[in-house]
Order: C-alpha cells, then structure tokens, then sequence
C-alpha cells in the first residue's frame, strides 16, 4: 500500500525534496566519549511535570545504552497517552453543536469552531476536521474506518486549521486496521504531544495543502511507520507542499522495527527547532530540514537541532548528508547530538563542544 501522492519507492533513497546533488561529505565528528553531564533538570522542559498518569510504555529502553540523556524521556521516564482511566464515551452520543455523526458509516466530522472532544473511545470510527481550533484529547483511535483522502485515522481538511492532539493514543493497524496515515493535516496550524503514536502503512504525520501555521510535536512516542510492505516509503513527518512558518520536534521517543520509512522529513519551514528527542531503530535518516521550496538555503530564521540522543545502528544515519554539521547553510545549526552507543558527537565544528 502506498500514500495517494508522489513519494519515492525506496526508503533509502533521499528523500523527494532533496536533490542528490545537494548531498556533502559530513565530518565525523568528535568520537570522544563525552563526560557526565552536570545539567540542572529542573531547568529543562522535557514534558514530565505535565505528564498523565498511567503505564510507562517503555521503561527499560535505555537500560542498555552508555549514554542516555539526562533528562526525563517520554515513554521511558514517564508514559505519554491517555491516564489510567481508558477513555469510555461513545461517539454516537456526542451531543454538541459543530459535530456531524454519521452512525451507520461510523464517521465523525466537526464543523464547528472550537470544538473539544474529551475522553471519547473513537474505536472504529473516521474523524474529520473542517473548522478550526478543534482539540482531541484524552481519547483513543484505531485504523478500522480510516477517512480523508489519505486514509488517515484523524484527517484535517484544508478548511481546518488549529488541530490540536494531546493525550491520545493512535493505533493505526492492530486488530484489523489498516491506515495510511494516522493523522493527516491540510490547513495550517498542527500540534501533537503527550501522545502515543503507532503502526501505519505510510506516514505517522502528514502535513499537506494549505501554507501558515506551526508544526509542534513533542512530549510523544511515535513508533513503526512504513509498514505496508516493500513497496511502502513511510515517513514520522512528511511536509508535502505548503510552507510552514516554524517546525518545533521536542522531547519525543521514537523507535523504529523493521518497515520502510524516514524519519522526521521537516521540510519547507521558514525555522524550527528540533531537540532532545530520542531516537531508535531501522529508518533511513531520522531528521531533514529545508526551507520554504525545500531548499534548506530558504530558511528565514534558525533551525537548530541539538541535544539529541540516538542509536543509528540499524540506520544509515542521523541525519540526511543535505543539511547537517559543517554544511553551507547559514541558518543550520547543530549542537551536541549524541549517538547512544559510541559516545560520539555531531555539530558544527564551529561550536563549543557542550556536555550532553
């Protein structure tokens, strides 16, 4: 199964909007283990000071690694999703204003502004947004009745803006499903966290259609895009199209098993950040950057990727060679990003070599 727009067959191949000729021998970097960190965690918001109480989804990840990041990691340190209490409200019951129910298709659409759904138990239904500042949370989803023109299990149209996720958990393909995406957003405005994201046949995240807005996705786990088979090119987040005025990636765990897919493909972003994420497993790259017309020279602000911690073992690396440490880019920085198992550090040479 593959996405309904233009992406490339291999998964390690470059991505799409990356000419090949961009790509630039990247240095190595500093391979010398670096020294215990003497980090005020008190300072740093990596999301567990608001995080729901329930199972921690994976607690020993870490345990093997000589070095791991010294702050608290999203499903590791503590759990992301909804709390103990498994969300038990039937959409067919949802009594407001602004929401379209179709019972017999099971398909939701909001088409009203400013609509909360809260604790809803969305268990083979579509959702579809067309109106702006819709918030999901507390809820749970599958892949049994995707909708959208992606397939997706949350989609948002190009009429809808604002779409805010926390506290969810999204399962794209167990128990029979069998989504594409798992959330699919077309009108400006995109925010995820303290979400647990899995399974899907392309993309994790796909934004799409109209340009404006922010990209934030933090505090998460996101796990296994790209698994519809070999002929499948998946992605963590897929910018297809519109510029987005910033991308901000913070503080999520993400681990990969097997598929085919990128990892987190920021593209055509007028700046961003992406930091203190936690990265795992069998992607191609797990982070790009470009500008607007996917050309990383485009940039109007910083995008900064720092303080990252990753194990590339089953990858080809950290990030695609385009836009990286030591590249031509005036506006790309890259600052103490750790591989888990060597020690070694990737940033510009240009840098003071911080502690991770």
């Amino acid at each position: 199964m593959t996405a309904h727009y233009f992406k490339p067959l291999l998964a390690f191949a470059l991505p799409w909007s990356i000419a090949a000729s961009q790509a630039q021998n990247v240095p190595p970097g500093d391979i010398r283990p670096p020294e215990p960190a003497a980090i005020d965690k008190s300072s740093l918001d990596d999301g567990s000071s608001r995080a729901p109480t329930c199972t921690i989804q994976y607690p020993s990840l870490l345990t093997k690694y000589r070095f791991r990041p010294q702050w608290s990691v999203a499903g590791v340190d503590y759990c992301v999703g909804y709390s103990t209490n498994t969300p038990t409200k039937d959409p067919a019951t949802i009594p407001m204003a602004g929401v379209s129910l179709n019972v017999a298709q099971k398909s939701i659409t909001v088409t009203g502004d400013d609509v909360m759904l809260d604790g809803y138990d969305f268990s083979g239904w579509s959702v579809v947004i067309t109106a702006a500042n819709t918030s999901l949370i507390n809820s749970k989803f599958d892949g049994l009745n995707p909708g959208g023109p992606q397939n997706s299990v949350i989609s948002g149209t190009p009429s809808s803006s604002n779409l805010r996720i926390a506290n969810c958990i999204i399962d794209g393909l167990s128990g029979g499903g069998r989504a594409e995406f798992l959330i699919e957003m077309e009108g400006p405005g995109l925010t995820i966290e303290y979400s647990w994201l899995k399974n899907s046949n392309s993309d994790l995240i796909g934004r799409h259609g109209r340009s404006g807005g922010n990209i934030i996705i933090r505090y998460s786990v996101l796990e296994q895009a790209g698994m519809g088979g070999p002929s499948t090119h998946g992605d963590y987040l897929q910018v297809y199209g519109p510029t987005v005025e910033e991308t901000r990636i913070l503080y999520n765990t993400a681990v990969q098993n097997g598929g085919r897919t990128q990892g987190f493909i920021a593209d055509n972003t007028k700046s961003g950040e992406f930091a203190g994420n936690t990265l795992i497993g069998s992607v191609s790259y797990w982070m790009s950057v470009s500008g607007p017309e996917t050309d990383a020279a485009n940039l109007s602000e910083t995008f900064s990727t720092h303080d990252n911690y990753f194990d590339v073992t089953k990858a080809l690396g950290f990030n695609y060679p385009a836009a990286g440490p030591n590249d031509r880019y005036p506006k790309t920085v890259f600052i103490n990003n750790v591989n888990m198992v060597s020690g070694q550090i990737l940033q510009d040479s240009t840098r003071s070599k911080l502690r991770p």
